[in-house]
């Protein structure tokens, strides 16, 4: 008898705690995890993007060597037939500029780019580790040739000195991958800062 006094008291705590948790977990139920999407997820690691400034009398070029790095998990990375990346002047005074890029055969494009990596030339791609997953990272490096026209040398210089002051330009960019569907796009900005070169 002096056992089930002791017991007691146990036993409607159990009660109550297991009760609880049977309630607790009817009414929040735990999401699975969609692998998939997972490991089709992209990351990045943009750092800050600079423009050379050049004029050559009423021609103002910049060069803008992109530098961008995509993190994707090596799984994901392995069932995928491409990975894409765009990028997005519209925050910047590059908009108003034309362009023009070698694409992986070498041909010179003017206003596009590929976005399909797997058809850039100027990337590196290596195994990496990032809190303890496999990923792979791939890393994009390559030149954009801006030129525009204005109606005098000093324009031209006065357009290369408005650049050089430009702080809060930005470019956008937005990474997918592709395998028998597109996968939801990840997208990021980072600033842009034009720096005189003559």
């Amino acid at each position: 008898m002096k056992q089930l006094r002791y017991l007691l008291p146990i036993l409607a705590f159990f009660i109550a705690v297991t009760g609880c948790n049977k309630a607790a977990n009817e009414s929040s139920p735990a999401k699975p995890i969609d692998t998939d999407l997972f490991i089709h997820q992209i990351s990045f690691a943009a750092p800050t993007q600079y423009t050379g400034v050049n004029v050559n009398g009423n021609i103002v070029s910049l060069v803008y060597n992109e530098n961008v790095n995509i993190f994707l998990p090596k799984e994901g990375y392995e069932l995928s037939y491409a990975v894409h990346l765009k990028e997005d002047f519209s925050s910047s005074a590059l908009e108003s500029f034309t362009f023009t890029t070698p694409d992986a055969q070498g041909t010179v494009t003017t206003n596009w780019v590929d976005d399909n990596l797997n058809e850039i030339a100027a990337k590196t791609v290596k195994d990496t580790t990032l809190n303890n997953v496999a990923m792979v990272k791939i890393t994009v490096q390559r030149p954009f040739n801006f030129t525009k026209t204005f109606a005098n040398n000093q324009a031209a210089l006065d357009e290369q000195d408005y650049l050089s002051k430009l702080l809060s330009d930005k470019i956008n960019f937005s990474s997918y991958v592709f395998f028998t569907k597109t996968y939801p796009a990840t997208a990021t900005s980072t600033p842009l800062l034009y720096q005189k070169i003559n």
